[in-house]
């Protein structure tokens, strides 16, 4: 099983992990020889694996879903170890695990998990924040070796959220108007909000103006494809943002519906499938029919997201950058 496992990998899912042929190449390549002296990243490459094919031949699903979890049990274990003393040497393979353990969360929790909020009524559902926050961590966790990988083989995937601003007005303006107008929800700023939460709500709803700026330019213009800017936001964002969205702030809510623009964009990538529906329901729960106009928007975007892809009837594509 596990030389099926490692073959699909090489063959298929690393192909589903970056929409760029270089960064491909790298998952295809560079990353699996990590593996052959990180056994950690070599189990989370079986897993993955597993999950992917599971999607792909159904009939198989129980027994690649125990294979995944068995995989997955082990690499997590000698993670938490290997994590403890990060080294020039270890540091690539622990990003690349760490990476591939984002990209594991949704597809493990049967795409119903929330994706950013701890407040749930069940445990096991507080649980889900753990998609947003494994993202971040991915980051945070590497703040003292992101030189080290910044200048070795895997510095490719840590490009930042970043684009000229004329390119992104230019790209949409009725787009780029429309989310500005979000902001008069908090200018002039209310005054349940200090400083740094007026700023944090600015910041990030800026950068949904970049990343849906940079959907919607030339290809030629995109420094990140759609999966990777999709990816790219919940590490981007002030964490003062997340903690306005922990307190159910309306505000925050209504501009995190409206990252569901950038979640259509990838709604066929076979572990992200769903993510938008799932956020707007949740947030369209919380917030109450006092604010229910300001995510009309993004509600009608994702209806009609969801036909084109029903008029398509294509499978999900499988791809995924991440950043």
């Amino acid at each position: 099983m596990d030389l099926e496992l490692l073959h699909f990998f090489l063959t298929d899912t690393c192909f589903t992990i970056s929409e760029c042929p270089d960064r491909q190449r790298l998952w295809q390549h560079v990353v699996p020889r990590m593996a052959f002296t990180h056994n950690f990243l070599l189990r989370g490459i079986l897993s993955f694996a597993a999950l992917h094919l599971a999607h792909t031949q159904p009939e198989r699903r129980e027994s690649l879903w125990a294979e995944a979890s068995s995989h997955y049990d082990v690499g997590v274990r000698l993670f938490h170890i290997e994590v403890l003393d990060i080294t020039p040497f270890n540091c690539d393979a622990c990003f690349a695990f760490s990476s591939l353990l984002a990209a594991h969360a949704w597809p493990f929790s049967h795409q119903t998990s929330d994706l950013f909020f701890s407040t749930s009524p069940s445990a096991e559902q507080a649980l889900s924040t753990t998609w947003a926050s494994l993202l971040r961590g991915v980051h945070v966790l590497f703040d003292t070796a992101w030189d080290w990988i910044a200048n070795g083989p895997l510095g490719p995937l840590l490009e930042p959220l970043t684009m000229d601003p004329a390119i992104v007005r230019k790209a949409n303006p009725e787009l780029s108007a429309k989310l500005t107008g979000l902001s008069q929800l908090w200018d002039p700023a209310p005054a349940k909000y200090n400083t740094a939460e007026t700023e944090a709500l600015s910041e990030s709803l800026v950068l949904i103006q970049a990343a849906c700026g940079i959907l919607n330019s030339s290809t030629s213009e995109r420094p990140l494809s759609a999966i990777s800017l999709a990816l790219a936001w919940p590490t981007c964002i002030p964490a003062t943002f997340l903690g306005l969205v922990d307190r159910l702030e309306p505000e925050a809510l209504i501009i995190l519906a409206h990252y569901s623009l950038i979640l259509n964009q990838v709604d066929k990538v076979w572990f992200m499938h769903g993510m938008s529906r799932q956020l707007l329901q949740t947030i369209s729960e919380r917030l109450g029919e006092d604010w229910e106009s300001w995510i009309a928007w993004p509600l009608q975007e994702l209806a009609l997201s969801e036909l084109k892809n029903h008029l398509d009837e294509s499978p999900p594509h499988t791809t995924f950058l991440f950043p």
